[in-house]
């Protein structure tokens, strides 16, 4: 059986682990727990991992921006913003959207569609700066010209910028100047590095597989 065979055998599995999670009376509770765990510690809608783990292209009408960069030799690489998943509180309020950056390689000669095959994914969040503060300095000195503010990131020891403000913009988020902006931030006087925070997509279709019915 080859590796395309098995990602699309667990990618079955993995949509009947959605089902089981939404609405299975069949689980014990403490299974369905489990479930539910699992599926609010995912970073991405179900779609993107199924999209990953088989090679294709990111297009439709939830791509926000999108731009294409060659490299020498041919090879293009893709880059497009899109939203989230859809996230509550344990209130059940709707949470405010969350937004993904994704970064696609494609080999030279291969044309730019969703059939791909893309050589390879990078993902990390679009809507939050990760930062890295000089000695001496707090979070809060980080402003951006939006009024967005750096803030203590609970478990880390580097500091987050959240796009709130920057995202509504007038005109809306200026997605072309995203890597700019986290290139701006690593030259304020208080920062010693500044990324986008990246989301192990395959760790978590590791999961996904793991906790899928065999």
């Amino acid at each position: 059986m080859g590796q395309r065979e098995r990602f699309v055998i667990f990618l079955i599995g993995a949509l009947l682990g959605v089902v089981l999670l939404l609405g299975g009376k069949s689980c014990g509770s403490e299974k369905k727990q489990q479930l539910r765990m699992v599926r609010s510690s995912l970073s991405m809608a179900p779609m993107m991992y199924d999209y990953a783990v088989t090679k294709k292209g990111f297009y439709g009408r939830y791509v926000l921006f999108e731009q294409v960069a060659e490299r020498q030799g041919g090879a293009k690489v893709r880059t497009l913003v899109t939203g989230g998943t859809r996230r509550y509180s344990p209130e059940g309020k709707e949470l405010p959207e969350e937004h993904i950056l994704i970064k696609e390689s494609y080999a030279p000669g291969v044309a730019l569609a969703e059939a791909g095959p893309v050589e390879s994914y990078e993902f990390t969040f679009a809507d939050r700066i990760a930062i890295q503060l000089k000695p001496g300095h707090q979070a809060s000195e980080v402003t951006l010209p939006s009024g967005d503010v750096a803030a203590a990131w609970a478990g880390h020891e580097e500091a987050l910028v959240r796009l709130d403000a920057w995202r509504k913009l007038p005109g809306g988020a200026p997605w072309a100047k995203l890597e700019s902006l986290v290139q701006e931030l690593k030259g304020h006087p208080a920062v010693a590095d500044a990324h986008l925070v990246r989301i192990d997509w395959q760790a978590e279709a590791e999961l996904i597989k793991a906790n899928s019915p065999k």
